[in-house]
């Protein structure tokens, strides 16, 4: 980020919605359908995944997380999938059938409950415990679930505010 700085005036620089979930859950959902899409293809997606659920998709105040009490957490998200299954929520909240990578069969829905039991297995549950981690500790834990690459992570990472990361 310091050498983006010197390079670009970023100080009057606006950063999008996609910059301050409310929730770890649409963070990770966000990162995952991005990759390889446009942000706006992925927009209907996080909404009705916020709206199914009674979510904010985006904090009210830019400038701090939520509580913690009031955040959807990963297990809340996990939850979903034990409850709903993957088959009720591909067919009423994800609609698409994106796979996570053309050289897989995994859909991106299926990545979204993947990353988020990898995260819980690590103890991230909320936006401030992952950024209490080091990128480096979540890349590794994610690294090795197919289709899930560097750019996703990186996506991720930067949405959930990791200053290092940042939007080409």
């Amino acid at each position: 980020m310091h050498r983006v700085r010197s390079l670009i005036d970023v100080n009057g620089t606006e950063l999008g919605e996609e910059f301050f979930p409310a929730h770890l859950p649409v963070a990770l959902i966000d990162a995952i359908f991005t990759a390889n899409r446009t942000y706006a293809q992925v927009v209907p997606i996080v909404e009705r995944y916020c709206q199914r659920f009674s979510l904010n998709r985006v904090r009210r105040d830019k400038t701090t997380l939520p509580p913690v009490g009031d955040q959807e957490a990963l297990s809340d998200l996990i939850g979903h999938y034990e409850t709903l299954g993957l088959d009720e929520l591909q067919e009423t909240v994800f609609w698409v059938r994106w796979p996570a990578h053309p050289s897989t069969k995994i859909l991106r829905s299926e990545n979204v409950r993947r990353a988020a039991v990898t995260l819980h297995d690590i103890g991230v549950e909320t936006l401030q415990d992952i950024q209490s981690r080091r990128p480096d500790e979540i890349k590794c834990a994610l690294k090795p679930l197919r289709g899930i690459g560097d750019r996703t992570i990186h996506m991720f990472l930067m949405y959930v505010g990791h200053d290092d990361f940042v939007k080409g």
